[in-house]
């Protein structure tokens, strides 16, 4: 069966179609000017990249996480308000987005017992793929050294 090449390429693509620099030497100062350059023009990619799936983020999550090979779980405002069975208003969504952070829910599950670490080891098991022995309670470890709050 025919598997997509995920390895990420780099072009030589000139910073402005007339300079015939490469982006790469397009800067003088070397990396700093380089990782300036990506800080500046990465909000403006997200955006664009965003504008691009419609607004389907769980498109473009899934995408995504194909692409760099990897599982995602994410909570939005649907699955708020699927949660709450009802809309949130405006303000409402903006008090609760606020408590967002890219990885708060993924650092939840974390901290939820083993329900990362089952799955992980249900994945392995379905693969094939040997897994950890089970402690003497029948439940797998720690899924990571614990984070200080």
């Amino acid at each position: 069966m025919w598997k997509q090449d995920r390895t990420a390429r780099t072009t030589d693509t000139p910073l402005t179609p007339e300079s015939g620099e490469p982006a790469e030497s397009g800067a003088t100062g070397g990396s700093d000017d380089i990782a300036s350059i990506g800080q500046t023009v990465r909000p403006w990619a997200l955006q664009a990249l965003i504008a691009a799936y419609g607004g389907d983020t769980h498109r473009l999550l899934t995408d995504l996480a194909d692409l760099v090979e990897a599982s995602v779980a994410y909570v939005d405002r649907l699955t708020v308000e699927a949660h709450l069975e009802r809309p949130l208003s405006d303000d409402e969504w903006s008090a609760v987005a606020a408590q967002f952070t890219a990885m708060a829910f993924d650092e939840h599950v974390g901290d939820a017992g083993t329900v990362r670490t089952d799955w992980i080891d249900d994945r392995l098991h379905r693969a094939g793929v040997p897994g950890r022995t089970l402690h003497a309670t029948g439940k797998s470890g720690p899924s990571r050294p614990s984070r200080p709050r």
